[in-house]
């Protein structure tokens, strides 16, 4: 025994030294106790028979942790900022206007770099719509500097900021298409990673439990301690920043590693774990490289694209500053630091995504210690030492037989109550068995399992609830997405969907279906002046008209504003269409009860036929919607349906309003000029400015043909704008020149006056060109006084800086008599269609002489229009203030050729003269030939 004391002792120290993370099941303990007895009783005979003893132990040792790569962060680029655009003469207004916006995109082009940031890092619901809302924030906030009607910017200026704009975003959607796919990417090869140690410690477990299966053991402990150094090395994938190459080198190695030990014990592996568990091991580790090098490529290529990204925001942003730079440059202007774009300095980099690593679990490792150690041998003491050996060891086994059957039947008991528990039945009892430490688990086994029980109570009605509340919130939401919240008919999406059934009803039965776009004539006077809480209750007051009226036939829907369709189903003919759609409109000429008050609306109508015109749900509603614009320009209040020639008509005007959008960039508009004679003198007193449109085929196209789509498409003001610009700078031309007495006429739409810098712009005009207010006079129709008291202080003020103000085609309206009240008028323009019966019409000619009449009791001016007879031109030289303007006298010439006609039309105007055998109004001889006495010009743009 003296012997197999330093034996034991040595044995005492290394079980001290087992970590107490150690934990194994008591079988496993008990079966490792008795094979350590076993060990110990055949280690002392051999030691006895052969003077050698071997010991092993086995230690768990912990692994190092992978060291955390610092995260990458760009360079800054350094941009050279180009040199400030040289500074040109610029209203304040537009200047201000282009700061602000500049100064608006400046910051929603952060707000996009941040969201951009924080989409790559993340992605869900909640990030996407940031990411998606601040995109259409940047591009909201570029458009009044990239919009051509706007006008805030050069053309060249706008197109580069617009084509920034578009690369930038585009760059940004490639930043998140490379992380999405790295993230997918590696989110893969982790899982894959976490299959390939779950299947490994699952198959350790298991050797563990069969006793003497050393070898698989090991084999499985070493493939585990490989796994787990693939997994700390792999850590380098995840970050937000590409991997070194060291740390690359170390993720091969590992890879690599793994790969040979599958290799090296493969039949061991084969035999224990089995083919199948083998063949699934080798194909998921090949897998595992392959998502290694996706991994490691998408990694190099976020670096570029984040890299990319920058410097083409920094592109934008440099173009927005040189805007910003030449907006602030005019010496008005409060200086305002720029410093971002100055020469040489770095453009502005946000900080990129700090890579934050996953936090590291400590590892940890089985490795097998071994000592070997030569022991004297005793022959004397074998006897003695095999008694012992085989009394320790009987004693042993039953020690070991006792206390697995005590402990097994209770914790295979504890078991099956899990497993039960697990399955769904709450009314499990676990009974005590008398031992104190499993009597204390199965007591709290049953406290937990009668919690479980009411927590599984308490979270069934909790999901019936939910489930009851989602059903609701489904239906709430579905009837939200398919009716209009105002009127509750179907809204636009729901529309579409019960016309494309109709239509294939229709299409299965051979029937027509009638689609009508209607909506209420003139709703905005309802707005403005009821309010709006009082407009939509007049909305839905015709919703439910419209219902009532569609019910029997089909249905009606809201497509926003006041506009409605209604849709008729089983329609026989076109005719059957028709009177349906004229019933609806009679029908609402009864008056409507709104808030208590009847109120009498009408309605316009356009309607078409499917499948007669059209066999699509979106086209027969754009067919419907051409009809209805016919019928308001018939008058309102109707119907029209639909016909072959709406499509040209709509066709025409597409391709003019697409080929004046290109003569406004080509610069195809010219201004010519009609002359305007005074009766008392003969002279030329003014000329009128008219817009010309010179074709790309050389074909000179008259304003009639382009001002009115001009102005539907918000290109009139546009083309205002040249036509006042040219026609000052001609008058001021001629005012230096040959004519010093000049005077011009032009014409001015109400969406041009209704512009609240209308009157800025024509006084800075005026001091551009250093030309006298009295040269020029603005001409408008009375239609202005439709857009409101603003823009008759707008002609007051004209009028207050000496600028003379005419109606045009006074005679013609319904209010004509109430503009001579409410405009400030220095000249009425007689419609042509009042001149072109006074030398036949005795009722015109009265009608003539009783405006010009009042005109003068005025002290106005009076210019007639479409003077193409000598009869009509004797009967009106004989009246005083007035001017007579047409082709008898002269036709619209060039700048170049008005002024050589200014005597050729005064000679015309006595050879007229002298034929009608009258003098002039206020004027006792006819003026000699030769006299050339300059009168004041007048010029216009005329439609």
């Amino acid at each position: 025994m003296r012997n197999l004391r330093p034996l034991l002792n040595l044995l005492s120290k290394h079980c001290r030294a087992l970590p107490e993370r150690l934990r194994l099941g008591i079988v496993a303990r008990l079966i490792l106790s008795f094979a350590g007895v076993a060990a110990l009783i055949v280690a002392a005979n051999v030691v006895i028979q052969q003077g050698i003893l071997v010991e092993s132990t086995t230690r768990v040792m912990p692994l190092a942790a992978p060291p955390v790569q610092p995260p990458v962060v760009l360079a800054p680029v350094h941009v050279e900022a180009p040199a400030p655009a040289p500074v040109v003469p610029d209203p304040e207004p537009k200047r201000a206007a282009t700061r602000a916006a500049v100064e608006s995109a400046l910051g929603a082009l952060t707000r996009f770099e941040q969201a951009n940031q924080t989409r790559v890092r993340n992605q869900n619901a909640a990030v996407d719509t940031e990411y998606r809302q601040t995109e259409a924030d940047l591009s909201a906030s570029l458009k009044p500097l990239i919009s051509r009607s706007e006008g805030l910017l050069t053309p060249s200026a706008a197109a580069r900021i617009a084509a920034d704009l578009k690369a930038y975003t585009s760059q940004g959607k490639v930043l998140t298409d490379i992380a999405d796919s790295r993230r997918t990417t590696e989110a893969n090869r982790i899982a894959l990673l976490e299959s390939l140690n779950a299947r490994v410690k699952s198959s350790l477990s298991g050797a563990w439990t069969i006793f003497g299966r050393v070898v698989a053991r090991q084999s499985l402990i070493q493939l585990s301690t490989q796994l787990d150094t693939l997994r700390q090395s792999s850590e380098a994938l995840v970050a937000d920043t590409a991997p070194t190459e060291s740390q690359l080198a170390a993720i091969v190695d590992a890879e690599q590693r793994l790969q040979k030990t599958l290799a090296a014990n493969e039949s061991g592996f084969r035999r224990s774990q089995g083919d199948d568990w083998y063949q699934v091991m080798n194909l998921d580790v090949t897998q595992l490289s392959s998502l290694r090098v996706n991994s490691s490529q998408l990694a190099g290529e976020l670096a570029g694209a984040f890299q990319d990204f920058y410097e083409r925001g920094n592109k934008l942003r440099n173009a927005l500053f040189v805007a910003q730079s030449a907006a602030v440059a005019a010496p008005s202007a409060a200086p305002k630091p720029v410093a971002a774009v100055t020469a040489g300095a770095p453009a502005y980099v946000p900080p990129l995504i700090n890579a934050v690593p996953a936090p590291v679990v400590p590892r940890r490792a089985l490795v097998e210690t071994r000592s070997v150690r030569n022991l004297p041998a005793d022959p004397a003491s074998r006897k003695a030492v095999a008694w012992a050996s085989g009394a320790a060891a009987m004693i042993m086994i039953i020690i070991c037989i006792g206390i697995v059957l005590s402990i097994v039947a209770p914790v295979r008991r504890l078991v099956r109550a899990t497993s039960q528990i697990a399955a769904g039945n709450d009314a499990v009892h676990v009974r005590s068995d008398g031992i104190t430490e499993l009597d204390s688990l199965a007591t709290a086994f049953n406290a937990m399992s009668a919690e479980l029980t009411a927590a599984r109570a308490a979270s069934r009605d909790y999901q019936a609830d939910l489930e009851r509340k989602v059903q609701e919130r489904t239906r709430s939401l579905q009837e939200l997405s398919e009716r209009d919240p105002l009127t509750g008919l179907p809204n636009r999406r729901h529309l579409f969907a019960l016309l494309d059934i109709a239509i294939e009803r229709a299409r299965a039965e051979g029937h027509l279906v009638g689609v009508m776009f209607l909506d209420i004539d003139n709703f905005k006077y309802i707005n403005d002046g009821l309010g709006h809480a009082f407009g939509d209750n007049v909305l839905v007051a015709m919703g439910r008209r419209l219902e009532e009226l569609a019910s029997a036939r089909g249905f009606a829907a809201r497509l926003g504003g006041d506009e409605f369709t209604v849709i008729w189903e089983r329609a026989r003919d076109i005719e059957d269409i028709r009177a349906l759609g004229q019933g609806i409109v009679a029908a609402f000429r009864a008056p409507l009860l709104v808030d208590g008050r009847e109120l009498v609306v009408s309605i316009s109508a356009g309607a078409c036929a499917y499948p007669i015109h059209a066999q699509q749900a979106a086209v027969l509603l754009e067919a419907a919607d051409m009809a209805l614009f016919r019928a308001k320009a018939l008058g309102r209040s109707q119907l029209s349906m639909f016909t072959a020639d709406l499509l040209d008509v709509a066709a025409a005007k597409f391709a003019t309003e697409q080929g004046l959008r290109r003569a406004i960039e080509r610069g195809e508009f010219e201004l010519y000029f009609q002359p305007e004679v005074r009766a008392e003198t003969l002279e030329v007193g003014l000329v009128e400015a008219l817009i010309r449109w010179r074709g790309a085929d050389g074909r000179m196209i008259l304003p009639g043909e382009f001002l009115a789509v001009a102005e539907e498409s918000g290109l009139g003001i546009e083309i205002g704008d040249w036509v006042l610009r040219s026609a000052i700078s001609a008058a001021a031309q001629w005012q230096r020149g040959p004519w010093p007495e000049a005077r011009v006429a032009i014409n001015v739409s109400p969406r041009q006056l209704a512009d609240g810098q209308f009157t800025d712009r024509v006084l800075a005009l005026l001091a551009e060109y250093d030309l006298p207010p009295r040269c020029i006079e603005i001409e408008l129709t009375e239609s202005v006084l439709q857009t409101g008291p603003a823009t008759v202080e707008a002609l007051k003020r004209l009028r207050g800086s000496g600028i003379a103000v005419a109606l045009d085609d006074f005679g013609t309206g319904y209010s004509s008599l109430a503009s001579l009240e409410v405009l400030p008028l220095t000249r009425i323009k007689l419609d042509r269609t009042l001149i072109q019966g006074v030398d036949t019409s005795e009722r015109l000619a009265v009608i003539a002489k009783a405006i010009i009449s009042m005109c003068q009791g005025l002290g106005l001016e009076i210019t007639a229009e479409g003077v193409e007879r000598a009869e009509q031109f004797a009967y009106l030289i004989r009246h005083r203030s007035m001017f007579i303007q047409g082709y008898l006298l002269a036709t619209p010439v060039s700048q170049q050729e008005l002024v050589p006609l200014l005597s050729v039309v005064k000679a015309r105007a006595r050879e007229l003269l002298i034929t009608a055998g009258a003098a002039p109004a206020g004027a006792g001889a006819l003026p000699s030939a030769g006299a050339e006495e300059p009168a004041p010009v007048a010029t216009g743009l005329r439609a």
